[in-house]
């Protein structure tokens, strides 16, 4: 009888053309799949929450796979980690009910994003850091992240060749802090667009060099036009942080903000 086994995933996805399965790239799915056909020999199918694009990272990306394996669900970390590479690892593992679905029973995600002023940063940092170049104004900064916020038609914040899908999403809150690392941006919605993410990175570096102004923003969101945005971030600036399972909350925020995610964390 199949089991249904849930994993989390954390990987640096900097060698890797996005963690979705793609017929000529090197993909983390592609990875997982394989090494779970060597082990159980059986081809699985990889269920996953959020498809990262190429470069983006994750400390928290949720999946599920069937299996008649006789491993038991928690020994599943073990098994994986002793035959993945370093830059994936399997954080946890555990057999849940048959129906369990990370897709659908999920309430949201975290995603930070990691820039900093500078051209020149250390080369730990490299591979996770937009080095924008530019002093920025946090303060504008939040004050334009705020008008994100909320619920609204993203149009305007969607990559081109997204998946079609309904453009209006809800964000809960948008963090912006400062450290010796940078300036960590962090963003908690229930749903995200293609690109939205370091769409909305770029547009608030923007407001902090003082390309766009506050005003700016309202009129973008309306005119549902990608083109009325700059560039687009970087991927190797984002991080998948967090899926939650239960409501958003502003405390289950702040215990993520709190976490230990480096770079990322403040």
């Amino acid at each position: 009888m199949k089991r249904n086994i849930w994993i989390t995933i954390t990987y640096d996805g900097t060698a890797y053309s996005g963690f979705q399965r793609q017929l000529n790239n090197p993909s983390i799915q592609e990875i997982i799949e394989n090494t779970l056909h060597e082990l159980t020999g059986e081809k699985n199918i990889l269920y996953f929450v959020a498809r990262t694009d190429a470069g983006v990272h994750a400390y928290g990306q949720e999946c599920t796979f069937y299996t008649e394996s006789s491993i038991p669900g928690d020994r599943f970390i073990f098994a994986l980690n002793a035959r993945l590479p370093k830059d994936i690892r399997i954080t946890k593992s555990c057999e849940m009910p048959y129906n369990f679905s990370v897709r659908k029973q999920n309430y949201g995600k975290t995603y930070a994003y990691l820039m900093n002023e500078s051209h020149d940063i250390p080369p730990f940092l490299e591979k996770y850091t937009w080095a924008v170049g530019y002093p920025l104004d946090i303060e504008q900064m939040k004050k334009g992240a705020s008008l994100l916020e909320g619920t609204h038609d993203f149009t305007s914040f969607r990559g081109q060749n997204s998946v079609p899908s309904s453009p209006i999403r809800h964000i809960h809150r948008i963090d912006l802090k400062k450290s010796d690392k940078g300036i960590h941006l962090f963003v908690t919605g229930e749903g995200f667009l293609y690109h939205m993410v370091r769409n909305m990175a770029g547009a608030l570096a923007d407001i902090g060099r003082g390309k766009l102004s506050l005003e700016d923003i309202p009129d973008i969101l309306q005119a549902k036009d990608r083109k009325r945005l700059g560039v687009t971030a970087p991927a190797k600036g984002l991080c998948l942080l967090k899926v939650y399972f239960q409501p958003i909350t502003n405390n289950e925020i702040d215990n993520t903000l709190q976490g230990n995610y480096f770079p990322w964390n403040i």
